[in-house]
């Protein structure tokens, strides 16, 4: 018998998306937790492209600044601290339609950096997996092997 269920769609323009996960006596917390990482991982990679900042460029920024680094709080404190906050903005703006897109901007320059110096900014499903050796998250459909 269920008892309940999490489901999720979306459908705006050519994008859907729908995450369903029912659930029943023998549904773990954690299953439960991995759908709605899962379900937030979508929903911060869609919102950044759905805003209209250029993520190409900030990524390159991003790059440079964690260039050589390893995961630490030192490396990330020299990241951040690698570029001058007026060389920066400048960067950031280049890469915004407009200023007032800039605090967009910041802030997935700030996701990205933490996330390619290895600090996770959101509870996702490999993560969960670490822990919880148990859960099996559904793969994409598709052949997602090696191009020849």
């Amino acid at each position: 018998m269920a008892e309940g269920e999490v489901v999720f769609t979306a459908r705006y323009k050519d994008w859907v998306v729908i995450k369903k996960m029912s659930i029943d006596s023998s549904t773990t917390p954690q299953e439960v937790a991995a759908i709605l990482a899962s379900i937030e991982a979508t929903l911060s990679r869609k919102s950044y492209e759905f805003a209209g900042i250029n993520q190409q460029k900030i990524d390159e920024i991003a790059e440079r600044m964690v260039k050589g680094k390893r995961k630490s709080y030192s490396s990330l404190a020299e990241a951040i601290s690698s570029i001058k906050p007026s060389e920066l903005r400048q960067e950031l703006l280049a890469a915004c339609p407009t200023e007032k897109h800039l605090p967009i901007a910041e802030n997935y320059l700030l996701k990205m950096v933490l996330d390619k110096l290895g600090f996770r900014t959101n509870l996702d499903t490999e993560t969960l997996q670490e822990v919880y050796p148990e859960i099996k998250v559904a793969k994409p459909r598709g052949n997602f092997g090696k191009k020849k």
